[in-house]
C-alpha cells in the first residue's frame, strides 16, 4: 500500500505513520531523514546536501528525485510518505518516478487541524537540553519553571519572534497544501481526517481508510507511462471543452451585453434629448423670467422715483404749511394785544342774548293767557248747554 500523508507542521503525522507502519508493517519514507542521512555520507553529494540544510535553504529537485529514487524503489511494493511533497512542482516530480518504477500512489490523507491548535502545540513546545525530555508550557509545562523534572537539567525556551515565525510558515503551507489537495482530489485517491492525527479517533479513522482504498498491482513502466499519456490527453480534451463552453457562453454573454449596452445608449440618447428639450423650456422659461424680472425692476425704479418725488413735495408741502401756521401763530399773538375789544364784543353778546330771553318769556306769557281765555270759554259753553237741558225737562214734567 503506497500512501501520503499531508498535514501542516505540528499536526501529528510522525505519530500517526508511526502507528500506522506497526500495524501494516509498512516502512517510513521522511524526506528530512533521507536528506540528513545523505549529509551524514562522506561524498560531495553528502557534503552538498549538509551545506544546505544547514544554511535552511531550499533543496533543488535534482537533488530530492535523486534522493527519492533508491528509497522509492526499494519500497516500490507499499511505503508511507511523511512531510513529502510539500509543493506542486515535488508532487509531480513524485509522479514521474513512481512511474519509472511501475507504481502508483493508492491513498492520500489530508489532515485538517485549526491554526489555533497548531500554534497552542508547537509555541509551547520546549525539551531539556541535558536528556531531552518535551514539555509544553500550555498542556504539560515542568513542575519548577526551567527546570526538568527528569534529570534537573536546564529547559530549553523559543525565541521572542518564534510565534510570528510559526504563523508565517503556517500560512505558506497552507497555500501549498491547499493546491496539493485539489490535485489529489481530482485523482479521485484523497481522503480527509478532522483533528490532530495523534489523537485515538484520527487513527481509527485513518486504519478504515487504508482498510476500504483499493490496492493497485505493480504494472510495467511502459504501460503505466502509455495510461498516463492517455489520461493526459483526455484531460487536455476535456480542458479545451470546457474552453470552448467557457468561449461560447463568453460570447453569448458579450451579445446579451452589448444587446444591453444598445438598449442603454437608446435610453441615454433619449434621456438626453428629453434632457435637451427640458433645458431649452428652461431657458426659456429664464428668459421670460429675466425680462419680467427687468420689467417689474424698471416698474420698481418708476414707482420708487415717484415715491421719492412725492415724498419730496409733501416734504415742501408741509415745509409751506409749517411756514403759513408760524405766519398765523404771529397774526394770532398780534391780535391777542388787544383785549378791551374783545371784552366790548362779549359784552354786546351777552346783551343781545338776554333780549332773547325776555322776548322768549313774553311770548309764552301770552300762549298761557290765550290757553285760559280758551278754558273760560268753554266752561260757559258748558253752563248754557246744562241750563238748555234742565228747562227742557222741566217743560216736559210739566206738560
Amino acid at each position: 500500500m503506497r500512501i501520503i500523508l499531508l498535514g501542516p507542521p505540528g499536526s501529528g503525522k510522525s505519530v500517526l505513520a508511526d502507528k500506522l507502519s506497526r500495524k501494516y508493517k509498512l516502512p517510513i519514507l521522511n524526506m528530512h531523514r533521507i536528506l540528513s542521512s545523505m549529509a551524514n555520507e562522506d561524498t560531495e553529494l553528502g557534503r552538498l546536501v549538509g551545506e544546505l540544510l544547514l544554511a535552511c535553504a531550499p533543496i533543488p529537485e535534482e537533488l530530492v528525485y535523486s534522493a527519492l529514487k533508491e528509497p522509492c524503489d526499494e519500497a516500490k511494493k507499499g511505503f508511507i510518505l511523511d512531510d513529502f511533497p510539500r509543493e506542486l512542482v515535488h508532487a509531480e516530480m513524485l509522479h514521474q518516478l513512481l512511474l519509472s518504477l511501475g507504481a502508483s500512489l493508492e491513498l492520500v490523507i489530508a489532515i485538517n487541524v485549526k491554526n489555533d491548535d497548531i500554534m497552542e502545540r508547537l509555541v509551547g513546545q520546549s525539551h531539556c537540553n541535558a536528556c531531552g525530555e518535551d514539555y509544553n508550557i500550555y498542556t504539560s509545562p515542568p513542575m519548577v519553571e526551567g527546570v526538568c523534572d527528569m534529570c534537573g537539567g536546564r529547559i530549553s525556551r523559543r525565541p521572542a519572534d518564534y510565534e510570528e515565525g510559526i504563523s508565517n510558515r503556517l500560512r505558506v503551507c497552507e497555500a501549498n497544501q491547499n493546491e496539493l489537495i485539489s490535485r489529489y482530489k481530482e485523482e479521485g485517491i484523497l481522503q480527509v481526517i478532522h483533528g490532530l492525527a495523534d489523537e485515538p479517533k484520527a487513527y481509527q479513522a485513518a486504519c478504515k481508510l487504508v482498510d476500504d482504498a483499493p490496492r493497485i498491482p505493480l504494472t510495467d513502466p511502459e504501460i503505466l507511462k502509455l495510461r498516463a499519456e492517455s489520461e493526459a490527453k483526455k484531460k487536455r480534451a476535456a480542458k479545451k471543452r470546457t474552453r470552448k463552453k467557457r468561449v461560447v457562453r463568453k460570447k453569448a454573454t458579450t451579445k446579451r451585453v452589448v444587446r444591453k449596452k444598445s438598449a442603454a445608449k437608446k435610453k441615454v440618447v433619449a434621456k438626453k434629448s428629453v434632457a435637451k428639450k427640458v433645458t431649452a423650456k428652461k431657458k426659456v422659461t429664464t428668459k421670460k423670467k429675466a425680462v419680467a424680472k427687468k420689467v417689474a425692476a424698471k416698474k420698481k425704479s418708476v414707482a420708487k422715483k415717484t415715491l421719492t418725488k412725492k415724498r419730496v413735495t409733501t416734504k415742501k408741502k408741509v415745509v409751506a404749511k409749517k411756514a403759513v401756521t408760524k405766519k398765523v401763530v404771529t397774526k394770532k399773538v398780534v391780535v391777542k394785544k388787544k383785549p378791551a375789544a374783545k371784552k366790548k364784543v362779549a359784552s354786546k353778546k351777552k346783551v343781545v342774548t338776554k333780549k332773547i330771553v325776555a322776548k322768549k318769556r313774553g311770548a309764552a306769557k301770552k300762549s298761557a293767557v290765550k290757553k285760559k281765555t280758551a278754558v273760560k270759554k268753554k266752561s260757559v259753553a258748558k253752563k248754557k248747554v246744562s241750563k238748555k237741558k234742565s228747562a227742557r225737562k222741566k217743560r216736559v214734567t210739566s206738560q
